[in-house]
């Protein structure tokens, strides 16, 4: 798709008229590799094309929304009294194109209520980010995640859209589901501590269960989870494989700048490194693909990750830039 296309797909995301299709491709693109610039200075195009000035109390309005919603004060940069900083600032380090100024760019008018427009997050490669939903669920997600919600939320239902990794401790209501749509599958609780794991590009959609409990399905198939049970569905054989957790700390070990690892290949961990780091792992051979790994590492940097995972298997790494070399010292 060219970038006009994509242009269509945000106003299309802002007049509430884009299909679940649409916001899916629309999510991908942000989340790829590099695309931080490109879709940066596509905003800032966007901005420089509206000729409508924001009214001083919708852009007030608009700032203390973002305060509400995303409670690492870090994220967000000084108040500064023009929005046009403050929105480049933020998606450099959470792409939050949503809810914002741009609002007037398609003619939405002055709102009343920013609460009730559709919103969507999107967590960069080696970020992490957390925000309350206007129901006062708190959420985590970890790198390269997406998150979404339409006017619709908090009314007769609570249902988002997921795409990658997210911690969520949901508001009790009895009254009102809570749903997470993530890829083919929807995980529905009620008062729930739990983690869900799918990223669009995964073999597998996996959910860890903490307390409470929920309602893992898709199509034809549904499982019910305990606290301290998890699930794995299997994308391409579209089956659940339900287990109990065996170290309670992988729920949510990400949250905590914790790795752990049990038998998996190092390509499989390459491909979460690169969603942390913001690197691309590359192998010399594609058998050191398959090196299984177990342990737990805290992840204070790259460099000690490779360091550890050295100690078990004669492997050798090198940074070259945003590029890992993975080799082996074995002749």
């Amino acid at each position: 798709m060219e970038q006009h296309d994509y242009i269509v797909l945000l106003e299309k995301f802002f007049k509430k008229e884009a299909s679940s299709e649409e916001r899916r491709i629309l999510i991908e693109w942000i989340r790829k590799p590099g695309i931080r610039d490109e879709f940066n200075s596509l905003c800032e195009q966007m901005w420089k094309e509206a000729a409508v000035e924001i009214d001083k109390t919708v852009e007030e309005e608009m700032w203390n929304h973002l305060q509400r919603n995303l409670d690492e004060p870090k994220i967000l940069y000084p108040k500064k009294r023009r929005w046009q900083p403050i929105i480049y600032k933020v998606a450099a380090t959470i792409l939050l194109p949503v809810c914002l100024g741009l609002a007037t760019y398609f003619g939405v008018g002055h709102i009343n209520k920013v609460s009730q427009d559709p919103f969507m997050v999107a967590v960069d490669y080696g970020q992490k980010a957390n925000l309350t939903l206007p129901d006062g669920t708190k959420v985590w997600l970890n790198s390269a995640t997406h998150l979404s919600y339409d006017a619709e939320y908090n009314k007769s239902d609570r249902k988002i859209y997921l795409d990658g990794e997210a911690y969520f401790e949901v508001a009790k209501n009895k009254d009102k589901r809570f749903i997470v749509c993530c890829n083919d599958l929807e995980i529905e609780a009620l008062g729930t501590t739990f983690d869900v794991k799918g990223y669009g590009d995964d073999l597998s959609v996996t959910t860890l269960l903490a307390e409470g409990s929920v309602r893992v399905s898709n199509k034809t198939n549904t499982t019910l989870l305990k606290p301290g049970e998890k699930v794995e569905y299997h994308k391409n054989k579209q089956t659940f494989t339900k287990s109990p957790i065996s170290d309670l700390r992988e729920i949510d070990f990400w949250r905590n700048n914790m790795l752990i690892f049990n038998s998996a290949s190092l390509a499989e961990i390459a491909t979460t490194l690169e969603r942390m780091y913001g690197v691309k792992v590359v192998f010399d051979s594609e058998k050191l693909k398959n090196v299984p790994f177990s342990g737990t590492i805290r992840n204070s940097s790259l460099h000690n990750v490779f360091y550890i995972i050295s100690l078990t298997y004669p492997l050798t790494y090198k940074l070259e830039g945003d590029t890992v070399k993975i080799g082996s010292s074995i002749n």
